[in-house]
C-alpha cells in the first residue's frame, strides 16, 4: 500500500509452505514492492532443514531472529546480519536449530541466471 504505514502480525499471519511437496519451511509476506517485485518476508525453517546452492537475479538481505542458521561455511545467530548481492551463488543453506529469518529482497525471489 503506498502512501500509508503497513502493520503486519507474524503471530497471526497467513504462513506457507515454501515448498508444496517438503516440509520445514515456511513463509509469510510481510511487503510486496509493485515496481521491483522485491519483497519483505518472514521465514521459519525447522531444525534440519536444507537446501543446496542458489542464486537470486537481486540482492537479498537477511537478519537472523533467533536460531542458527549456517550458509555456506558461516553459522548466523540472533542479530545477524548477511547480504548476498544478486548473482552470486550462495548456499548451501542449513537450519541447524529452528530458525526464524527475515528476508528482503531487491527483486524477484526466483532463481537467477
Amino acid at each position: 500500500m503506498r502512501g500509508a504505514i503497513a502493520k503486519k502480525s507474524t503471530k497471526d499471519g497467513d504462513w506457507r509452505q515454501v515448498f508444496p511437496d517438503r516440509a520445514g519451511a515456511w513463509s509469510l509476506l510481510l511487503n510486496k514492492d509493485p515496481d521491483t517485485k522485491g519483497r519483505t518476508i518472514a521465514v521459519r525453517y525447522t531444525e534440519g532443514w536444507e537446501v543446496l546452492e542458489s542464486v537470486h537475479d537481486g540482492t537479498v538481505e537477511v537478519l537472523v531472529l533467533e536460531g542458527q542458521f549456517q550458509v555456506g561455511p558461516i553459522v548466523y545467530g540472533p542479530g545477524d546480519y548477511f547480504c548476498v548481492p544478486g548473482g552470486v551463488v550462495h548456499g548451501p543453506e542449513r537450519a541447524l536449530t529452528d530458525v526464524r529469518i527475515v528476508v528482503i529482497s531487491h527483486g524477484p525471489l526466483t532463481p537467477g541466471p
